[in-house]
């Protein structure tokens, strides 16, 4: 078993992972879950070690458990010690004869066309690599990230992951947003449309990460009322081009699905604030987890096909 040794205490990898996941969940019965352990062997492993440092490492209350200051500093250099044990696992196991050959990832649906261009080039590239991907909602993509489910995770970025301090996020384009309307509507003729323009309309939203982001961007509050949530996005189509509803889709949705294909539907940008709403779609995986030389390597070819498309 490895270990570090802190003076009078030696401290094994399993029980650094118990102090940073109990700060993060606050609550060893939440962390035994989580680590596939016992209640108790988490307990006991805490007990022994604030026994042989001499000192709390934990506040415990019937709200929860919280670190104190002197246990904060140690669990702080229990991340930094436990991130460089996962790269060194991560160059040791590229190099060895059992290099990890999978790549678990999951995408919002209007991302996926993007990603699949450039999965081919991995998968000529790197023929002995098993890749999965999983369509998933950004709702669901952080929950996969963050319970290691999932190497990596594309979708639309939201406080929830700029604030979260275990996820690592970077920025890999914009996308508008759009209105998308009947070509016979009076709002068809618009050059522009703002929330207050539309909160009357029959709106159809797609249930997924879009509902999601207009939530989380109006604060978190129902802003506009739905006549029909679905998944299916040829629905939702259909219904504007009867001219029964609008929707709201991002510049990639709209192309990815051909909604200006027959020209039945007309597209007006979405502004807020004088300025056009963005959806910022990003990558993101958790911070103690490196990433692979594939993983590396796929984000590189996203980046290039990005610019690309963009000139």
């Amino acid at each position: 078993m490895r270990f570090c040794h802190t003076g009078g205490c030696q401290v094994n990898i399993e029980q650094l992972q118990y102090l940073v996941e109990t700060t993060r969940t606050g609550s060893i019965s939440a962390t035994a879950l989580n680590l596939h352990v016992s209640q108790s062997a988490v307990s006991k492993s805490i007990s022994r070690m604030e026994q042989d440092l001499g000192f709390t490492l934990f506040i415990r209350s019937r709200t929860g458990i919280v670190p104190t200051p002197a246990g904060w500093k140690l669990i702080q250099k229990a991340e930094e010690i436990l991130s460089k044990v996962s790269e060194f696992n991560e160059i040791a196991d590229e190099h060895g004869p059992k290099a990890k050959r999978e790549l678990k990832l999951a995408s919002v649906p209007m991302f996926m066309l993007i990603l699949n261009q450039s999965l081919e080039a991995i998968m000529s590239e790197h023929p002995s690599t098993q890749i999965e991907v999983a369509e998933k909602s950004s709702k669901e993509i952080i929950y996969e990230v963050r319970n290691n489910l999932v190497d990596l995770g594309f979708l639309i970025l939201n406080d929830e992951i700029r604030q979260d301090p275990e996820l690592d996020y970077q920025v890999l384009m914009s996308s508008k947003t759009f209105v998308c309307i009947n070509k016979d509507s009076p709002l068809a003729k618009k050059e522009s449309l703002t929330p207050e323009e539309v909160i009357d309309q029959r709106i159809v939203i797609y249930n997924g990460s879009i509902k999601d982001w207009f939530r989380n961007y109006f604060n978190n509050s129902d802003y506009f009322k739905y006549s029909l949530t679905t998944n299916n996005i040829e629905a939702i189509k259909s219904r504007v081009v009867n001219g029964t509803s609008i929707t709201f889709l991002s510049e990639l949705s709209i192309r990815n699905h051909g909604f200006l294909d027959d020209g039945e539907i007309v597209v007006v940008p979405l502004l807020m604030n004088g300025e056009q709403i963005k959806m910022q779609i990003a990558w993101v995986k958790k911070k103690k987890n490196s990433l692979t030389k594939t993983s590396k390597e796929l984000l590189r070819l996203l980046k290039q096909h990005i610019e690309k498309g963009e000139k």
